[in-house]
C-alpha cells in the first residue's frame, strides 16, 4: 500500500466515524479502486453507501465483502439490511436466521434479526426471547425496545396495562432524551405541563393569526396515516401553512396528494435525531404533530427538545404512551380513552368529541355484497404479529365448541388470514400447530386492492387481541363486513371498539362474547356497516377540533 494510500484511508475512516457517509462513501470508492479485492474497504463502502439511503450500492459491496471474506459476518449483516431496504424481506429473514445460528451471542445479528421476525416474521412471542438475554448488557436500550414493541403484540399475563405503560415511560426517560448539547439551535422551551393541561377555563383562542403547523411521519404514503388523517387536513389546508418533514422513502399517489397541499416538503430521511431536532427547530413551527411514534423512534428522540412551541400525538405509530413529557397532547376520543385511562399515558389527553380519525376511502374500496354460500366465512386480517398466543388459544377453544355445537346452520366455519405476511412458512406453521384440524386458508394479496377484495367476500372479521384492528378494521365496516372484538386498556387495545361505536353500531354486539349469536343467524344486508353520517366521514368536524386546540393558547 502506498503512502498515498495509506493517508487516504486513515482520512477516510475519520469521515466514516464522525458520520460523514458523503465523504467516506468517496474515499473509500476511491481505495475499494485501488485495492478490489480488500474485503474491509468494500465493507465499509457498504455501510456509508447503507447510512446514504443507497440500498443496492450497499447489497452489491457487502455481497462483494462476503465473497472476499465469508467470516466477517459484520458485511452480513449489513447485507441483511441491504436487503431489508430494497424490499427483500424474506431472503434478508433468511440470511439473518442462519447469521444468528453462527453467531448465537452478537447482539447487533440476533436484535436484528428479533425485529424482523416480529415485522415481517410475524413472532412478537419469538421477538422477546431473542431479545430477553440483551437486557442488561452494553445493547440494553435496543433489547428493551424490541421487547416493549414485542409486548404490545403479545404479552404474558403478568405484564400488565398499567406495567407496560410504565415501562415505557421509564424507557423515554432513560433512552430517549436527546442532551441538550448535542442539539446546535436551541430548541423551544417546555412549557411546564400544568400549564400545558387542555380545556382549561384560563385558555385563550388566537384566531387571527395564520399557523405554521409541522407533521413529521415515515408514512406520506399509501397507509393508515393518509387514509386517517388526509380529510381533516385537506379541510385544514387553506388556514394553515403545512410543513411535511418527511421520514420514509415510499412515495405513491398518496404522497403526491400530500404533497399538493404542502406550503413547503422537507426530506428527512436521513437524519440523526440531533439533525432533526435542529431543522424541525429552523423552520419555527406553531404546531408540530407528530405521524411516527413507535415507527420512528430516532423522530421521537428528536421530539424530546420540543423543537415547536405546541405539540400533538396523532395517527402513526399511536400504539401507547410515547413516553415522552413534551407533547401538549395526546389526540384520542372517550372511546380510545376512556376516563380513567389518563394514567398510562405521560401526554394530556385530549379526547375529540367527533373522535380521533376521519376516515378517506380510496377510489378502489369494493362495494358490499351479500353473503354467499352455507359456509360462514370468517377472517383474521391482522398483521401477523398481532396474532397472540393467547388470540390462538381462544380462537382454537371457539373452533372446538362450534364443531360440537353445529347450532349456526351452516356448513361450518372456514377461517382466512389474510396479508401478504401470511406467505412465510414460518408464520403458517404457527397457526396450523396452534389450530390443528382446522379449516384453513391464507390469502396473500399482492396489492391494496386484492387485499380489500379479500376481506369484501367475509362473512365477518375475528379481532386480534391485545392489539387490536385499526385501518383494517374501520375498511371491513366499510365494506359490510362485521367485526368481533375483545377491547382492553392501551390505545391500540381499543381501535376496534372506538371504530365500531363511530360507526352507529352497538358496542355489546361488536365484542367477542356477541359472536355466537350473530353466528346463529350469520346473516349480510350487502351494505355499508359506516353511514354516510358516520363521524368517521365528518372531515370538517374533526379539522374544526384541530384547529380549535392547535390555536389555544
Amino acid at each position: 500500500m502506498t503512502p498515498e494510500l495509506r493517508q487516504l484511508l486513515i482520512k477516510t475512516d475519520a469521515w466514516r466515524r464522525a458520520g460523514d457517509w458523503d465523504n467516506a462513501a468517496k474515499g473509500y470508492q476511491t481505495a475499494l479502486e485501488r485495492l478490489p479485492e480488500d474485503a474491509v474497504v468494500a465493507h465499509n463502502l457498504a455501510l456509508c453507501h447503507l447510512a446514504l439511503g443507497n440500498s443496492v450500492l450497499a447489497q452489491t459491496h457487502s455481497l462483494k465483502a462476503m465473497q472476499l471474506k465469508p467470516q466477517q459476518w459484520q458485511s452480513a449483516l449489513i447485507h441483511a439490511k441491504s436487503l431489508l431496504a430494497n424490499g427483500q424481506k424474506t431472503p434478508a429473514l433468511a440470511l439473518l436466521e442462519s447469521l444468528a445460528l453462527a453467531q448465537p451471542a452478537t447482539a447487533d445479528v440476533v436484535l436484528e434479526l428479533a425485529k424482523l421476525v416480529m415485522q415481517h416474521g410475524g413472532d412478537a412471542a419469538r421477538a422477546c426471547r431473542l431479545a430477553q438475554p440483551f437486557l442488561g448488557s452494553a445493547h440494553h436500550r435496543e433489547a428493551q425496545m424490541v421487547l416493549l414493541i414485542a409486548q404490545l403484540y403479545d404479552r404474558d399475563d403478568t405484564v400488565s396495562a398499567e406495567a407496560l405503560s410504565q415501562n415505557i415511560c421509564t424507557f423515554a426517560d432513560l433512552h430517549l432524551q436527546l442532551p441538550a448539547q448535542d442539539v446546535a439551535t436551541p430548541p423551544v422551551a417546555a412549557v411546564p405541563q400544568a400549564a400545558r393541561a387542555p380545556n382549561t377555563n384560563d385558555q385563550a383562542l388566537n384566531l387571527n393569526k395564520r399557523l405554521k403547523v409541522g407533521l413529521l411521519s415515515p408514512q406520506f404514503s399509501v397507509s393508515p396515516v393518509y387514509f386517517f388523517t388526509y380529510g381533516a387536513l385537506k379541510c385544514m389546508a387553506g388556514e394553515v401553512d403545512f410543513v411535511f418533514f418527511s421520514r420514509g422513502k415510499k412515495h405513491d399517489w398518496a404522497t403526491q396528494l400530500y404533497q399538493a397541499m404542502a406550503e413547503d416538503w422537507v426530506d428527512v430521511q436521513l437524519c440523526t435525531a440531533a439533525q432533526l431536532a435542529q431543522v424541525l427547530a429552523a423552520h419555527d413551527l406553531d404546531v408540530l404533530v407528530d405521524l411516527g411514534g413507535w415507527m420512528d423512534p430516532v423522530g421521537l428522540q428528536a421530539l424530546s427538545t420540543k423543537p415547536a412551541r405546541k405539540m400533538f400525538k396523532w395517527v402513526g405509530g399511536q400504539s401507547a404512551t410515547t413516553g415522552l413529557r413534551t407533547f401538549d397532547g395526546y389526540l384520542s376520543d372517550r372511546y380510545q380513552t376512556p376516563q380513567g385511562a389518563d394514567p398510562l399515558y405521560s401526554e394530556p389527553l385530549i379526547r375529540l368529541h367527533s373522535g380521533y380519525v376521519s376516515y378517506t376511502p380510496p377510489s378502489y374500496l369494493p362495494p358490499p355484497s351479500p353473503r354467499q354460500g352455507p359456509t360462514v366465512r370468517l377472517g383474521v386480517i391482522a398483521n401477523p404479529a398481532k396474532v397472540s398466543r393467547a388470540f390462538l388459544a381462544e380462537l382454537q377453544h371457539l373452533l372446538a365448541h362450534w364443531e360440537k355445537a353445529k347450532w349456526y346452520g351452516s356448513d361450518g366455519v372456514q377461517l382466512f388470514f389474510i396479508d401478504q405476511r401470511y406467505q412465510q412458512p414460518a408464520i403458517r406453521a404457527r397457526i396450523r400447530s396452534a389450530l390443528p384440524g382446522a379449516s384453513l386458508e391464507f390469502v396473500t394479496p399482492a396489492d391494496h386492492l386484492g387485499y380489500l377484495t379479500a376481506v369484501s367476500r367475509l362473512d365477518a372479521t375475528l379481532d386480534t387481541w391485545p392489539y387490536s384492528g385499526g385501518l383494517t378494521t374501520i375498511e371491513a365496516l366499510a365494506m359490510g363486513v362485521p367485526s368481533f372484538t375483545r377491547a382492553g386498556q392501551l390505545f391500540c387495545e381499543l381501535h376496534t371498539q372506538s371504530h365500531c361505536f363511530f360507526a352507529g353500531l352497538k358496542l355489546g354486539a361488536c365484542s367477542m362474547d356477541g359472536l355466537n349469536g350473530w353466528l346463529m343467524n350469520p346473516t349480510s344486508t350487502g351494505r355499508s356497516l359506516l353511514s354516510s353520517q358516520s363521524p368517521r366521514f365528518d372531515h370538517e368536524a374533526l379539522a374544526s377540533e384541530l384547529l380549535f386546540h392547535f390555536h389555544l393558547t
